[in-house]
C-alpha cells in the first residue's frame, strides 16, 4: 500500500524485484531529502531548553515522537482547555495525564516519511522548541505492474470512509505496552519504500506500512487493544476487505487485502486477538497482509511501535 498527498491507503504488489539504495550511486530522486550531514545539523541545529520535553529531539522520517508538558507550564486559567500542538502546519489535540511530576499533557506527532531534514519548530501557545529531522533512508522498490493493476482507483465512498477510519482521534488511550506484529509471516516489503512501477518512479508515493506474505487465510491478530472503527467486506475495490483500529489518541491500525473479517464496526477487540485471515482482495495479485499505523492522520513505521509504547 501507497501513500500520497490525493490517496489514503492503497496497495500494492508485494513482490520485490530489485531494492535499490536511495544513497546509493545512480539511486532514483529522493523526492525531497536533503543531504544535510547528520554532524552538521546536531552542531548547527541543537535544541534550546525547553518546558517542551520530547522523546526524540532527532527523530527520523517516518517516526513519531511524543510531546509532554506540565500544566504548572502553560500557565491556563482554571477550567481552560489547553492550546493545540502545532507541527509542520497540523494541529494537534493535547491529552492529560498524571506524570511523576505532576498534572501534564502529551501528544504523539508524526514525521512524514517525505519531510525534508533540518530543523523545524514545535510549538504550544507560548511555549516553543525544536526538533532536527533526519534522513531515514528508505530504499527503492522497483516492480512490475500488469495495466489492470497499475492503477488507484477506487469503489464509490472508499476513500472517503478509509479518512474518517484515519481520522479517529478518541480521549481514552487503550494501549500500555509495546504493539505487536499482526502476522507470524515473514516481511515482503518494508514502510517507507520509494516505488518504480513499470520502469516510472511514483514521485509522490511511498510504501505506507508493512507487507507480511501470509498465506491465503493465515491469522490476523490485533496490534493492540482497542475498537473496530472500520470493518469493511466486499465494498473496497483498491484496499479489499478491510480492518481499522481505534487505540485512542489519535492512533489507528489498519490490516487491508484481508480473506475475511471476524469483527465488528464497534467491537472491542484485545491485543493477540483474532480479526480475521490474510487474502488477496482488492489490488493485490498475491495473498499478503499490509498493516499500517496512522498517528493523528499520519502513516508511521510500525516497527517502532513494536520497540516503544510512549
Amino acid at each position: 500500500m501507497l501513500q500520497n498527498s490525493k490517496t489514503a491507503l492503497s496497495g500494492l504488489l508485494p513482490l520485490v524485484l530489485s531494492v535499490l539504495s536511495l544513497t546509493s550511486a545512480g539511486a532514483a530522486p529522493s523526492g525531497g531529502y536533503s543531504h544535510k550531514g547528520a554532524a552538521e545539523l546536531a552542531s548547527t541545529d541543537a535544541p534550546e531548553i525547553s518546558p517542551l520535553k520530547l522523546s526524540t529531539f532527532r527523530p527520523k522520517q517516518g517516526e513519531v515522537v511524543e510531546l509532554t508538558v506540565l500544566s504548572k507550564d502553560l500557565s491556563l486559567e482554571p477550567g481552560a482547555e489547553p492550546p493545540a500542538v502545532e507541527f509542520l502546519g497540523n494541529k494537534y489535540k493535547l491529552f492529560a495525564f498524571d506524570s511523576d511530576n505532576g498534572a501534564a499533557y502529551r501528544a504523539l506527532l508524526t514525521v512524514p516519511v517525505v519531510q525534508k531534514v533540518g530543523s523545524t519548530p514545535v510549538t504550544v501557545g507560548a511555549l516553543s522548541t525544536r526538533v532536527i529531522v533526519m534522513d531515514a533512508h528508505y530504499p527503492v522498490q522497483r516492480l512490475s505492474l500488469p495495466p489492470s493493476k497499475n492503477n488507484f482507483n477506487m469503489a464509490k465512498g472508499e476513500e472517503e470512509a478509509v479518512d474518517k477510519a484515519k481520522g479517529t482521534v478518541s480521549p481514552v488511550r487503550h494501549w500500555s505496552k509495546n504493539f505487536n506484529a499482526p502476522s507470524k509471516a515473514r516481511l515482503s516489503a518494508g514502510f517507507g519504500l520509494r516505488r518504480i512501477v513499470n520502469g516510472k518512479l511514483l514521485p509522490d508515493y511511498f510504501h505506507s506500512g508493512l507487507d507480511y506474505a501470509g498465506f491465503q487465510g493465515s491469522p490476523i491478530v490485533a496490534c493492540a487493544p482497542g475498537v473496530v472503527v472500520l470493518a469493511s467486506t466486499g465494498v473496497f475495490k483498491l484496499h479489499g476487505n478491510t480492518v481499522a483500529i481505534d487505540h485512542g489518541q489519535g492512533v489507528v491500525s489498519f490490516y487491508i487485502h484481508m480473506q475475511k473479517i471476524n469483527v465488528k464496526l464497534g467491537q472491542k477487540v484485545e491485543a493477540g486477538q483474532l480479526i480475521g485471515a490474510v487474502g488477496q482482495t482488492g489490488r493485490a495479485n498475491g495473498p499478503h497482509l499490509h498493516f499500517s499505523i496512522y498517528c493523528n492522520k499520519v502513516a508511521s513505521n510500525p516497527r517502532q511501535w513494536y520497540l516503544k509504547a510512549f
